[in-house]
């Protein structure tokens, strides 16, 4: 047998390398998922005898259309003995590529189960009945499936079978595994190999369109955030908005916490000063009277002085720690219930005294608390990008600041720019889309950004006055 090539395998793709039923990889353009499940499958098909691939895809009209091109490219590059013919590659070993498209062949793969792998390449397109199919039909033992995408729709069978159920663990910790399959997320970041052209277009589109930078190049699927409450560039202006405009936050120390509302979805904290949103985490672990304690020691830390927690589902528990004795001094809890009636419904809705509309109270404004408090973070995002893009004065009390030390700003930022408001036909309100809503188009539920909003849910306790300050609002 020759000598193997010595071929890089990222850091992020180590799992091509050992045993795994099912091997999922997705993400965006330029992340190297079928060039670096090409290079591997060559070193394996060189060092394991008589090793079988069948290299498939949903629409294959001619060879043309499927691997092997990429698949010759490397053999000639790195130098394997195989013999590369037009619709086959073998090895020496008695292995070889096959190449198969599976939308007019679907019942011809009941025969293709004497394989060690089976790549199914642009895998977005498979649908449902191919893969109640495919899976079952390649036993052979120790034979795996290796599966490449990029995520097109959420609403995909692809996507709703490898992603979706596994959707928190892979957005904290960038793949999730057990006994059966590995599903990771990888993007262009994670390929050493990534050209500096690709490189030059992706922060151009990250700075000119975020949203469709979060699919092209992102990873996420191709979802247009109609209705998006906060647009990413006025996210942008937010980070370390304190420094750009010069003033020093004051004010009340707040901790938000975000308690999950399934088992399989993040727990999340915001520690905020004044304007500031000094912190904000997630993290998987723990059930939820160890989340608490977790969050409510970090406030204890940042010297908080009120706790504001989502108080249905999970969040009743937080409601009993509470009374159990467990809260520290000089930390007021506030229990946050979403669906619950607005806040300080008969105040003017202020949106409609600056345009002259007829005047109209909160209460009939918005649906709930949760629309409420939302619709008042956008505010504070927009006036935030109007001070520091357009140089209009806003009261500083009135804008947001976020620290650009924040470990999971990019998860933030994601989920933030993703939560749209609802429109319900009949209906005036403003209206936010559910987490469960969310959840069921396979957009991960906003425990960062919930916690976030959260932290401003309170009326304010100090009565610091920066110059210039406008009259007050209650937020």
């Amino acid at each position: 047998m020759s000598k193997l090539p010595v071929i890089q395998l990222p850091a992020r793709f180590e799992a091509l390398a050992r045993p795994k039923r099912l091997k999922v990889f997705f993400g965006g353009r330029g992340s190297g998922k079928s060039e670096t499940f090409a290079r591997q499958l060559l070193v394996n098909a060189e060092s394991i005898p008589r090793y079988k691939v069948l290299c498939t895809r949903e629409y294959q009209n001619s060879i043309d259309d499927s691997v092997h091109g990429m698949l010759k490219t490397f053999i000639d590059q790195y130098q394997f003995p195989f013999e590369v013919q037009n619709t086959v590659i073998n090895t020496p070993s008695g292995g070889y590529f096959k190449f198969f498209g599976l939308s007019r062949n679907i019942t011809a793969i009941k025969s293709k189960f004497d394989y060690d792998v089976v790549w199914v390449e642009e895998a977005e397109d498979i649908k449902e009945a191919t893969w109640d199919l495919l899976i079952p039909t390649i036993r052979k033992s120790n034979s795996e499936i290796w599966v490449s995408f990029n995520p097109a729709d959420e609403a995909s069978a692809t996507y709703q079978l490898f992603v979706k159920p596994y959707l928190a663990q892979i957005k904290h910790n960038g793949f999730y595994e057990d006994e059966q399959i590995y599903v990771a997320m990888v993007n262009y970041d994670d390929n050493p190999f990534f050209p500096a052209e690709l490189r030059q277009h992706s922060e151009h589109l990250k700075q000119t369109n975020f949203k469709k930078w979060l699919h092209v190049y992102g990873g996420e699927p191709n979802m247009q955030y109609y209705d998006a409450l906060i647009e990413p560039e006025w996210f942008e202006a937010a980070v370390d908005a304190h420094i750009k405009l010069g003033f020093v936050p004051r004010g009340e120390r707040v901790c938000g916490f975000d308690p999950a509302d399934m088992g399989t979805d993040a727990k999340a904290r915001t520690l905020r000063h004044g304007v500031l949103i000094v912190d904000c985490c997630s993290w998987l672990d723990g059930d939820i009277t160890e989340a608490t304690q977790r969050a409510v020691d970090d406030a204890v830390e940042f010297r908080a002085t009120d706790f504001i927690y989502d108080n249905v589902g999970n969040g009743a528990s937080v409601k009993t720690y509470a009374r159990m004795g467990g809260k520290p001094v000089n930390l007021e809890f506030h229990g946050f219930g979403a669906g619950e009636s607005p806040d300080f419904p008969d105040e003017p809705f202020e949106e409609a005294e600056k345009t002259e509309l007829e005047p109209r109270t909160n209460a009939n404004v918005f649906k709930n608390k949760r629309a409420q408090y939302w619709w008042y973070l956008r505010e504070r995002f927009f006036r935030t990008w109007q001070a520091v893009e357009k140089k209009v004065y806003h009261d500083p009390t009135t804008l947001i600041s976020i620290s650009s030390d924040i470990k999971e700003l990019a998860s933030l930022k994601s989920e933030i720019v993703k939560v749209p408001r609802k429109r319900t036909a009949g209906s005036r309100l403003i209206q936010i889309v559910s987490k469960d809503e969310m959840r069921a188009k396979g957009i991960s539920s906003p425990n960062l950004a919930d916690s976030l909003m959260k932290s401003f849910a309170i009326p304010e306790k100090s009565d610091f006055v920066y110059e210039r300050r406008p009259a007050a609002r209650r937020r």
